[in-house]
C-alpha cells in the first residue's frame, strides 16, 4: 500500500520559505513530504514509529491519529451518543491511560533508529488492553454512569461574549441532563476529558481506515473511514502530517522520481521483509523541540547563514544532540 505524507507550514514567512528551499531541500518551499510503501496489515500504532524515522524525530512526545473535522462531525453527529457508539470501534476510550496506549514505548539506551526499526517491521501485534472492544465499551460505560446527570455549562466563547471579560461574571449553568444526551460541545464545556474524543484506535490497520484518492467510499459501511488521515506529533510544536493513500505509484514513475526496477525492489522488501520502504522524499529530516516547520526553517537560517559564528556552532551542536544530521541520505536508508 502506498501512502503520501506531508508536513505543510501554514504561516511561513518569505524568509522561512527561502531557508526551506535552500537548505531544507523542499521543492515547494513550504512542505516536507515522503512517499512510502507499507505492508497492508500495518496498524496505525506501527505507522507512528515509521513516521518518527521518516521525519527524523525520536519518539519523545505524545502523538495522535485523528480524522479531518468535517468527517469526525459527520460520523459522530456532534453528539456524545454518536461518539460513544464508535468508542472501541473507531475511537479510543475516554480514560487517560498513557501507559496502555504507549504500551511498547520501552526505549532506554542505544541506537534509537535500531529500536524504531523493530517497531515498524512486522509481524505486527498490538499489546494494549483498553483498545480491545470489550474493554473500551466498559470504559465508556463507566464514564456515562459516572456522569448520569451533568450540569451543562455554557461554552467559553458564549461566556466571553456575554461578560466582555468581566472577572466578576460567572459562567452559567444552562441545564442538568445525562451526559449521553449532550452534544460534544456541551460535554467539552462541562467536563474534562484529558485525552479528548478524536483519537483513533491505534490497533486498526491503516488500509482499513483510509481509502485511496480515487476510491468511491460506500456510505453504508463504516470502513474505509476517510480519504485523509491526520497525524499530530508533539502537542507543543504541533507537527501535523496529512496522510493520503494512492492505489499505485504510476505518478512517481511518470514524474521520473522512481523507475520500475526501484518499485519492484521496494515491493519485494515490503512483502518478504515485512517492512515499509521510502520511495521518494522531498525535504530533509527535521528534529524534535524546534518549534514546528517555521522554527526548523529559522534554525536552518542560523546554521547556514548566521553571522555570529558562536551562535551557528551552538545551533548545529544542539541539533546534532537531538539526532539531526545534514548528511544526504538515500531513500533506501530513510527507513
Amino acid at each position: 500500500m502506498r501512502l503520501h505524507l506531508e508536513i505543510k507550514g501554514e504561516y511561513l514567512t518569505n524568509y522561512q520559505k527561502r531557508m526551506l528551499k535552500r537548505y531544507g531541500e523542499s521543492s515547494t518551499r513550504e512542505s516536507i513530504t515522503r512517499d512510502i510503501l507499507i505492508p497492508s496489515d500495518m496498524p496505525l500504532h506501527n505507522l507512528h514509529y515509521a513516521i518518527q524515522k521518516l521525519f527524523g524525530w525520536q519518539n519523545s512526545h505524545l502523538r495522535s491519529f485523528y480524522l479531518p473535522e468535517e468527517r469526525y462531525q459527520e460520523l459522530t453527529g456532534g453528539t456524545v451518543k454518536g461518539w460513544s457508539d464508535l468508542v472501541g470501534v473507531l475511537f479510543q476510550p475516554p480514560s487517560e491511560a498513557e501507559h496502555d496506549i504507549f504500551w511498547d514505548d520501552d526505549y532506554q539506551r542505544g541506537n534509537i533508529n535500531t529500536w524504531l526499526k523493530k517497531k515498524y517491521a512486522g509481524p505486527y501485534f498490538y499489546g494494549g488492553i483498553l483498545e480491545h472492544p470489550d474493554a473500551a465499551r466498559r470504559d465508556m460505560k463507566r464514564l456515562l454512569d459516572r456522569f448520569n446527570m451533568v450540569e451543562v455549562i455554557e461554552s467559553f466563547s458564549d461566556y466571553w461574549e456575554r461578560s466582555k471579560g468581566d472577572d466578576d461574571e460567572e459562567m452559567r449553568v444552562l441545564r442538568r441532563a445525562p451526559l449521553i444526551e449532550l452534544t460534544l460541545e456541551e460535554m467539552n464545556s462541562s467536563i474534562m476529558i484529558e485525552g479528548g474524543t478524536e483519537s483513533l484506535l491505534e490497533r486498526l490497520e491503516v488500509d482499513k481506515i483510509i481509502a485511496a484518492q480515487d476510491e468511491v467510499m460506500d456510505s453504508k459501511n463504516l470502513f474505509p473511514v476517510t480519504k485523509e488521515l491526520i497525524y499530530n506529533y508533539d502537542f507543543g510544536d504541533n507537527w501535523i502530517i496529512k496522510i493520503t493513500k494512492y492505489k499505485d505509484c504510476e505518478d512517481l514513475i511518470r514524474d521520473n522520481l522512481i523507475d520500475r526496477d526501484e518499485l519492484e525492489e521496494a515491493e519485494d522488501t515490503v512483502v518478504n521483509k515485512h517492512k515499509p520502504v521510502c520511495l521518494n522524499k522531498d525535504g530533509i529530516s527535521v528534529l524534535d523541540d524546534v518549534g514546528g516547520l517555521s522554527g526548523f526553517a529559522d534554525l536552518l537560517g542560523v546554521i547556514y547563514e548566521g553571522e555570529d559564528k558562536e551562535e551557528k556552532a551552538n545551533a548545529r551542536a544542539w541539533a546534532q544532540s537531538l539526532g539531526w544530521s545534514a548528511k544526504k541520505m538515500s531513500n533506501k536508508m530513510m527507513i
